[in-house]
């Protein structure tokens, strides 16, 4: 019992006798009380503020762009006479649906299609055919074989990204933006003095 109360009496004393521990006892509690604080006015306010948040992004759009783009639809044909019928179709004005409902009545494997957004110098076979409308000629894809029609149905130069479409980095921007407008705020409030004869006698 004596060896407990001796242990306990010691413990309670050591902010008073331990001059390490006290120091990192602080630190401990300040860094939680920072770490709570900057959650409080910048992580989570980030995450919960969405007019904030919308507000910054209309502010600041012009820093999330999209590089040009082109949304593509390729007509993945099987062989140069399927490829041949899907253009006469896409010449007369026929739909997707239409032309691959007709082309496959004998067989669905006749032909497929890819509706893509890619970005400038993201399909190499697009490099060449950068404008809207049918690519003249059919390429044929060195991997299958296959006869493929490229349709470039729009091109979109440079253009902000939605918030949706770059929220991650929006958000990220957005708390920065927060964490300096809150130190600006306690440099205002609480200006920093120093003390030159104190700093001076630091060795």
């Amino acid at each position: 019992w004596a060896e407990e109360v001796v242990v306990a009496f010691e413990d309670a004393r050591l902010e008073d006798t331990r001059v390490e521990f006290k120091n990192l006892l602080h630190e401990y509690r300040d860094g939680i009380l920072l770490f709570d604080l900057t959650d409080q006015k910048v992580w989570s306010k980030a995450v919960k503020d969405t007019a904030g948040l919308r507000a910054f992004y209309e502010k600041n759009k012009n820093n999330y762009l999209w590089d040009d783009r082109a949304d593509v639809t390729t007509y993945r044909c099987l062989d140069a006479k399927i490829s041949a019928e899907v253009r006469k179709m896409i010449a007369k004005g026929k739909a997707e649906k239409e032309i691959v409902e007709t082309i496959n009545k004998t067989s669905q494997l006749n032909v497929s299609v890819e509706n893509v957004m890619y970005l400038k110098n993201e399909n190499k076979y697009l490099n060449d055919n950068w404008k809207k409308g049918l690519v003249a000629n059919d390429i044929k894809d060195d991997k299958d074989g296959k006869m493929l029609v490229i349709n470039v149905n729009k091109v979109l130069t440079k253009s902000p990204k939605t918030i949706n479409e770059a929220k991650g980095l929006i958000t990220a921007d957005f708390q920065v933006n927060l964490e300096k407008e809150w130190i600006a705020y306690l440099k205002n409030k609480y200006p920093v003095k120093i003390d030159e004869a104190v700093l001076g006698s630091i060795k």
